[in-house]
Formats: C-alpha cells, structure tokens, sequence
C-alpha cells in the first residue's frame, strides 16, 4: 500500500475512533464533490495572506540605481537591517529577500492596480512576521527550504487555535532531523530557536496551505508524503483529536490530491 493511501487509511480510523466528530468529516475530504465542508473553521476573520501574490516592483540597490522585478511574495521578515520581503524574483528564477524601504513602487501583477502606499500595504502582513537574520546566514536557508513543511504542520498543529507542547516538542525534532538533509554547514550553524519563533507565528488559511502542499510535491512527492504522516502524528500528539484538526487533516488530504492531480496533468 503506497504512504497516500496508508495516510486515508488513518485518517478514517481516526474518525472511527472518535464518533463524537461531525458525521461529514469521514469521507467528505477524501472526496473532492464535498469540498465545501471542509472550509468551515469557525468564525473568525481569517488572516491576510500575502504567499502567492504576484507584483511587479521597482527596488532601488545601495547605490539608488533602480531595477523593476516581477515577484512572487512569500512572506514578510524581520531583519538586523529592517523589515524585508521574501519573494521568488522571476528574473533570476530564485528566492531573494527586498528591503521595504528600498521598494519604491509597487503594482499587482494581474490587475495592474498600482500600491499607493507600500508600507500600508505589507503592514498586515509585518504583524505576521517572524525574525529571519543570523551571521553566517544558515537560518535564512532552513526557513527557505523548509517554510512550506513548517507552514502545513502549522496548519494542523493550530487547528484549535493553540500549539500544545508535545506538537511543538514534535515539530522541534522534526526540524533538528530536517535540517541535516541540507548539509553540515547548515545543520551545525543554523539559530533553531528562530526557526521555532517563525513557525509558531505561523497561522495559515486553506489557500496558503494548498499553495505550500503543490510546491512540496512539486520538489518531491516522497517529501510531501513523510509531511503528511507527520501531519497526523501531530494531530495526535496531545493524546485527544478534536473535530477541528479531522477537519483540517481531512481539508490537507483534499491539497495532496489536488496537488498530485496537477503534477500528473502538467507531466502529459
């Protein structure tokens, strides 16, 4: 039996074991003609999402010379040199990180729409952010590699809204573990405790999270499939289930069939 079909196969005996869970959550997220049951999550205002919009930006360098880039944001970071944009710069087809001060002009990619005020627009998004500054600069390279792991163990992680301490102590490892696949230099010199600080700042929505499933498996399929395992080991970690996190574990089994689905129609 293959890890995605052994992952479904826990899914509904979690929701065998605890009877108590909605009646709509057993089969409704392996099948996709129910995905409306599993976008109900309570009724807060969810938070800004800023990973996937696509801008078109004038940056000015250290110098003033100014150079427009097409950008795919991904989140907005603390720094020792002030607040910055983590984005994927299609000119250079790599992540970078921009200064927001030195953004001196900003518009949506689709629409065209131009950003009046740029610090008004990522200042939702400041709120949000996490630190991502270090001397050698590994840790930067362990939340770029690992950001959207982190973000889908987040989502189920958070599902009621708080991170209990055997999820946390859960993800702590998973991460020191994680980091080793990106070599000694990394694994022995990276700040894990800013690895930590961002991941529990984390609060994704359902789109985040389909968008961080696609780039995963994207990367590798096996990867996203020891995720998903996690994903439910976390669920479990605090030794209760709540409807809340079947909801979300259902909701992400959903992302992994879709993202799958793209990878097969796009390989053709």
């Amino acid at each position: 039996m293959g890890i995605f079909a052994r992952l479904r196969e826990a899914v509904r005996g979690v929701a065998t074991e605890h009877p108590n869970a909605p009646k709509h959550l057993g089969e409704a997220a392996l099948d996709a003609a129910d995905s409306a049951d599993m976008h109900a999550s309570g009724s807060h205002e969810p938070e800004p999402v800023l990973d996937g919009i696509r801008l078109e930006v004038g940056y000015e360098d250290t110098d003033g010379r100014r150079t427009n880039r097409l950008v795919t944001c991904k989140r907005v970071v603390h720094a020792d040199d002030g607040d910055r944009l983590l984005a994927f710069c299609h000119a250079r087809r790599t992540d970078r990180t921009f200064l927001l001060d030195r953004i001196v002009e900003a518009a949506d990619h689709g629409t065209g729409q131009r950003i009046s005020d740029i610090r008004a627009f990522f200042a939702p998004f400041l709120e949000q952010a996490g630190e991502l500054s270090d001397d050698h600069g590994t840790t930067r390279k362990v939340l770029v590699a690992l950001g959207d792991e982190l973000r889908i163990l987040a989502f189920i992680a958070k599902a009621d809204q708080t991170l209990h301490k055997a999820e946390d102590n859960l993800i702590s490892v998973f991460v020191r573990k994680r980091t080793e696949s990106l070599g000694h230099e990394v694994a022995g010199n990276y700040d894990h405790a800013k690895v930590m600080d961002w991941f529990r700042h984390q609060a994704p929505d359902i789109e985040a999270i389909e968008r961080s499933v696609l780039r995963v498996a994207e990367r590798s399929e096996a990867q996203l499939g020891h995720i998903w395992e996690l994903a439910a080991k976390v669920m479990e970690a605090d030794g209760t289930v709540l409807p809340e996190e079947l909801d979300r574990l259902h909701a992400l089994a959903q992302a992994v069939d879709h993202a799958l689905s793209e990878l097969r129609k796009n390989s053709h």
